[in-house]
């Protein structure tokens, strides 16, 4: 590997007087007086700090030195970074395509940094103390790389070009040195746990066949994290895996993501890796050792930690599904392409569905268009108002206000040319109705709560759910349903956290208990 297509080195310049500036007690003392309580000065500093740094020219153990002791506080300002951008849905603010902006530049000023060391030791052969340095500088280009594509799959965007034909090309190099296997301690802020190369490979290809465009952004993160205690279940091979009916292919000599393919070349060509999930699905078969059983995926929109480590069922099922090569796709239910108004959160829907006349002019709706027959597109003047887990209720343009479908986004492309969002559904009901219930207890002082009530046959029956926002009903519970002029009891079961804070729950009207009837007083006589 000659050169990098993306790492693109910049003209060096000769000034030894510089020097002194990067070495261990300048530089330690530099870091030790970074405003870390001002983290926009502290970004600004570094970034200056790292784009300043590759233009010097410098010895490879003295840039090598630097890098590693400029890491940890590299990692702390993109954690910092990415946590700002994962508060909210799309569209992003332009304040988060800055930070965005930011955040690439410097993940990619400090590649460059150790992308400079690799290229130096790899000119002539590598001794065995060059070999543990460069090791080290592959195996930090490769996660440097990956961190770069982790952030734009947070963003919704495409992978700059370039990325992922420099990422292969690191991963044959690392062959080539006889130092893919080769385990690398991490620093403090990241994974204490060493890896090698080819793990930090495998990795980001993993988090790429999991079709990022499916993940809320924070399950994002927490999936990449997972990779990381699963990754050793899956193999890299040089030719086709038995048993696998479709193939996982990496080209490592083009500018592309891994992909499935479902018929197998007949050729044996050297730059195709397959991936081998044999013992990753054998794996998957005890689930329960894997996931945490305490955490519902859509339980929450704005938690950023998952101290387990481990994800929830539904989204290991939804992991297992993109690793078995299943397409993640809506239901194709817009074949007309015709325009759709959309509204989204339940409160939006109920209002409409529940308002005797046009609300239109309250901006609850929102117009937008067929991109597939799977997938709709629109451009939205509001910021944050769409994420994967998304409640979303629509209509035909020509269809009244209340007459309203009932979806859960699953997949969110953000077109990075036109502003546009990209978007698909999974249905949960064709037609809803808005009601209003209680929570039968006691005390009876409950204040009335909004749901959206519908009915789905399954196989021969037809059932009926309930959807709210209300994480405190549980299975069991006894409602008193309010729909149209009629109010009645209903008794909850199946509990299901089916999007971001919503919760269904099948329905079973119950009979009513009726109040004993008191004996009357007697009274005296009248004419007395």
């Amino acid at each position: 590997m000659k050169n990098s297509f993306f790492l693109v080195i910049p003209t060096q310049q000769n000034n030894p007087q510089r020097l002194k500036e990067f070495e261990a007690k300048a530089l330690q003392h530099w870091v030790a007086e970074l405003p870390t309580a001002n983290p926009g000065l502290a970004t600004r500093l570094l970034h200056d700090f790292l784009i300043d740094f590759n233009t010097v020219e410098m010895s490879t153990q003295l840039r090598l030195d630097a890098l590693e002791r400029l890491s940890p506080s590299i990692h702390v300002i993109e954690d910092y970074l990415r946590s700002r951008l994962i508060k909210a849905g799309f569209p992003k603010e332009e304040n988060d395509k800055k930070i965005l902006t930011v955040l690439i530049s410097i993940e990619k000023e400090s590649t460059i940094g150790y992308w400079m060391v690799l290229k130096e030791l790899t000119k002539r052969n590598v001794g065995w103390f060059q070999g543990k340095n460069a090791a080290l500088a592959i195996q930090r280009c490769i996660k440097g790389l990956s961190s770069i594509i982790v952030s734009h799959f947070i963003m919704g965007m495409p992978i700059p070009d370039w990325v992922w034909i420099d990422l292969h090309s690191l991963y044959n190099l690392s062959v080539t040195i006889k130092n893919s296997t080769t385990k690398v301690a991490n620093d403090i802020s990241q994974s204490n746990k060493p890896s090698s190369p080819e793990e930090c490979y495998r990795q980001i290809l993993l988090l790429s066949l999991a079709d990022p465009t499916g993940l809320m952004q924070k399950e994002l993160l927490l999936v990449y994290s997972f990779i990381e205690t699963i990754g050793s279940l899956v193999g890299l091979k040089r030719e086709p895996v038995n048993g696998q009916s479709i193939q996982c292919v990496v080209l490592t000599d083009e500018d592309k993501a891994p992909y499935y393919q479902y018929e197998t070349s007949a050729k044996n060509d050297s730059a195709m890796l397959y991936l081998d999930f044999t013992k990753l699905f054998k794996a998957l078969k005890q689930k329960e050792k894997l996931i945490n059983a305490a955490e519902a995926r859509f339980s929450s929109m704005h938690g950023l930690k998952n101290d387990i480590g481990k994800p929830s069922a539904e989204l290991l099922d939804y992991l297992e599904q993109r690793w078995l090569g299943v397409d993640l796709q809506g239901v194709p239910f817009f074949s007309d392409r015709t325009d759709r108004y959309i509204a989204v959160g339940l409160e939006s829907t109920h209002e409409l569905q529940s308002a005797l006349e046009s609300v239109g002019e309250k901006d609850l709706e929102f117009l937008v268009q067929s991109a597939s027959d799977r997938l709709l597109s629109g451009v939205f003047t509001k910021t944050g108002v769409l994420s994967v887990g998304s409640l979303v209720s629509f209509r035909k343009t020509d269809s009244p206000e209340h007459k309203r479908s009932l979806g859960i986004v699953n997949k969110v492309i953000v077109d990075k040319q036109s502003g546009r969002i990209n978007f698909g559904m999974q249905l949960l009901a064709h037609q809803s109705i808005a009601v209003s219930y209680v929570q039968l207890d006691e005390s009876g002082k409950d204040v009335p709560q909004k749901g959206l009530f519908y009915s789905a046959k399954e196989l021969e029956y037809e059932k009926s759910y309930i959807i709210t926002d209300s994480f405190m009903l549980k299975d069991d519970d006894v409602i008193r349903m309010f729909m149209n002029n009629e109010d009645f009891p209903v008794v909850l079961s199946n509990r299901k956290n089916v999007g971001l804070g919503y919760w269904q729950f099948e329905c079973r009207r119950v009979a009513e208990k009726s109040k004993p009837i008191s004996a009357q007083a007697k009274k005296g006589y009248d004419f007395i």
